[in-house]
């Protein structure tokens, strides 16, 4: 059953500082460690929901689920390993040593290998000794995949969920905006810009013409996104429509 308050609609900004009375009621009897209301989800059988819009709103703190935020396994990654690279060259041979290796190659009689493409055993059952040297070769290459020794690295959310560009034709007009609360609003206020209000009012471009001008008074309230559970969502505010390119619109 819906417990419903009355309450007129006045900005985001005001209520955040009174408290919005579902939040306040689920904090009370359920939530005791609830942020804000982008954490609640109302059920469907609720026709009084806060995000129904409505002018009584139901504060049945059984009719709102928190929505949990996924937690992300552990990545494994190897240790950080000692370095390999030698800190000294390795000494280079005097020409005479050289020379005196390629005298003793040439004196010595060397040994064809068999035409087959391959390495037998002798009449005697004995391998021959290249036989033996890719037998040793064969068994000691298994103990280098195991001698990576691996630690669990656990995933964080970044420190700024979202970075915001604002666009005059195909120029770039002001910083980039990073946004580290849950929620955000772009409008074209001229409001400094604060950690949950990006103010596109401020932003000045000597390059600017009438089109644009015109365009930015479109702007007005402007559009609000939330991050919620890993997912991007937005609402418009103005009284014009939005345009949302994405892949997964």
């Amino acid at each position: 059953m819906c417990n419903n308050s009355s309450f007129s609609r006045q900005p985001a900004s005001g209520w955040d500082q009174k408290g919005l009375p579902h939040v306040i009621y689920c904090r009370l009897w359920r939530y005791p460690d609830l942020g804000s209301h982008h954490e609640l989800k109302s059920v469907e059988h609720c026709h009084f929901a806060f995000h129904l819009r409505r002018e009584q709103v139901c504060v049945n703190p059984y009719h709102y689920n928190k929505v949990d935020t996924p937690s992300l396994p552990p990545v494994m990654v190897p240790k950080a390993q000692t370095s390999i690279i030698p800190t000294t060259l390795p000494e280079v041979a005097s020409l005479d040593k050289l020379n005196r290796c390629l005298t003793n190659l040439t004196n010595t009689n060397l040994i064809t290998p068999p035409t087959s493409g391959y390495v037998t055993d002798d009449s005697n059952g004995n391998a021959s000794p290249q036989s033996q040297t890719m037998t040793d070769l064969s068994s000691a290459s298994p103990a280098l995949s195991t001698s990576i020794d691996l630690e669990p690295v656990m995933y964080s959310e970044p420190t700024f969920w979202c970075s915001i560009s604002y666009y005059e034709m195909n120029t770039r007009v002001g910083e980039n905006y990073h946004a580290s609360q849950d929620s955000v609003t772009v409008d074209g206020f001229t409001d400094p810009s604060s950690s949950d209000r990006f103010c596109l009012g401020l932003l000045s471009n000597v390059n600017r013409n009438t089109v644009v001008e015109q365009t930015r008074k479109n702007i007005g309230k402007g559009v609000r996104l939330y991050y919620i559970g890993g997912e991007v969502f937005a609402e418009c505010l103005s009284e014009t429509s939005i345009f949302v390119q994405s892949p997964n619109c």
